[in-house]
């Protein structure tokens, strides 16, 4: 009999959801500064993340290699 896992999700503070208007404002040197991973949503649905292109390579580099 399989128990039921209750998963706890990870709270990162650098992690802030903002609609899209607010992606919309982001220029050029706005997001080269970003220092926060951005969920982007509408009407209080997720779309998207937004992050810097070195943290998503570090976790490519985390993920386990599928075979």
């Amino acid at each position: 009999m399989a128990k039921n896992q209750v998963s706890i999700p990870y709270l990162d503070p650098s992690v802030q959801h903002v609609g899209i208007s607010r992606l919309r404002a982001l220029n050029v040197a706005q997001l080269r500064a970003l220092d926060k991973t951005l969920v982007i949503q509408d009407n209080d649905k997720p779309l998207a993340v937004l992050l810097k292109y070195e943290h998503f390579l570090a976790m490519q580099e985390k993920m386990p290699d599928e075979e």
